[in-house]
């Protein structure tokens, strides 16, 4: 963004707060957020605030240039800063502990390649073609979300080795945000008409695949829920109530979608359903992958599927017909040989 836009926000949001926050600690720092997104904060720190919100003020230099006007810009930075006094459950200093934030842990998922910036001060765990970091989840409810990435510097604090933070993060996510694994169905029965969907995740027996059925792995929260894929054992039972081999399409950081593998998709198909959507429906920060990837039950392995491409499928079947013509001609000649009674 234009720096000129930034700093004059900087100077002239301080007429627009109230007298409490005269005193306060106006700041603007560049911040990488997810799928390396580099974004202007505005940090504005009262003397008595242990932390403080970042206003990211990039869609306000959009709004800007589309006409709105600076003050209703200002009054409404200046009303998120009145608004933004969070009760934290738990003082931030003493997350210094790891046994205080260990019950506070959460997984996030995000492609490596889109990360590469973020993830270089980062611990995280592969996941198929996709990979696990790790978050503290501060406070979670209608007054709004608050939460701390987990970096490397935390976990040489800590003492503790990046398998032991993913153990304990699935830990503490299993206890406190279940996975939940809907159809299609009773997602959009959801939305439409309010309807509690039913948690296949919890039952025993097999789930009942349809014609072409589609299932919808988050968590109870709905929030990062496509992190329940890294979770330990997940992927298994998803092929035990699905009886087959599966595809996984990225819908969003919140959420994956679930195909059972019936012999008549391509993965190259699934991909570009998935960058279409990505790229028309998905807003940059929700933005998981446009990677499909494949569950094999068998081999227990999850990535890209390895497809025959076009010449090796015209290949095998010209090597099937003229096996089957050997096999005709074989049988052929066998009966002209054999003598008649």
């Amino acid at each position: 963004m234009k720096k000129e836009f930034a700093e004059n926000i900087k100077n002239h949001i301080r007429e627009y707060l109230p007298a409490d926050c005269q005193d306060a600690k106006i700041t603007l720092e560049k911040v990488t957020k997810g799928n390396d997104r580099t974004l202007t904060g505005l940090i504005i720190r009262t003397n008595n605030e242990t932390v403080a919100p970042a206003i990211y003020l990039e869609h306000y230099e959009e709004q800007f240039s589309k006409g709105r006007p600076m003050e209703d810009i200002m009054k409404e930075i200046a009303q998120i800063k009145m608004e933004s006094g969070l009760k934290l459950p738990v003082d931030v200093k003493g997350l210094e502990d790891y046994e205080t934030a260990r019950p506070m842990l959460a997984i996030r998922l995000c492609d490596p390649e889109k990360n590469q910036e973020y993830l270089k001060d980062k611990p995280c765990t592969a996941c198929g073609e996709l990979t696990a970091t790790y978050r503290i989840q501060i406070m979670e409810d209608s007054s709004g979300t608050a939460s701390a990435v987990v970096t490397n510097d935390m976990l040489n604090l800590w003492g503790i080795t990046p398998e032991q933070l993913h153990h304990d993060a699935v830990t503490a996510e299993n206890a406190r945000n279940p996975v939940c694994f809907y159809t299609m169905d009773d997602v959009m029965s959801e939305l439409m008409l309010s309807a509690k969907p039913t948690n296949l995740f919890s039952q025993q027996e097999p789930a009942e695949t349809g014609a072409a059925p589609m299932y919808v792995l988050t968590n109870q929260s709905k929030l990062d829920g496509a992190g329940a894929l890294a979770r330990d054992g997940v992927l298994d039972k998803i092929g035990e109530l699905l009886g087959s081999d599966f595809y996984v399409l990225p819908s969003s950081v919140h959420e994956v979608l679930i195909v059972p593998d019936n012999g008549n998709m391509q993965t190259k198909e699934l991909e570009n359903m998935v960058r279409e959507v990505n790229a028309s429906q998905v807003l940059p920060e929700d933005l998981l992958s446009d990677k499909v990837q494949y569950f094999d039950r068998a081999a227990k392995t999850l990535g890209r599927k390895q497809e025959k491409g076009l010449l090796e499928r015209l290949s095998e079947n010209k090597a099937k017909v003229q096996e089957k013509d050997a096999k005709s001609h074989r049988e052929s000649h066998k009966t002209k040989q054999e003598p008649s009674i």
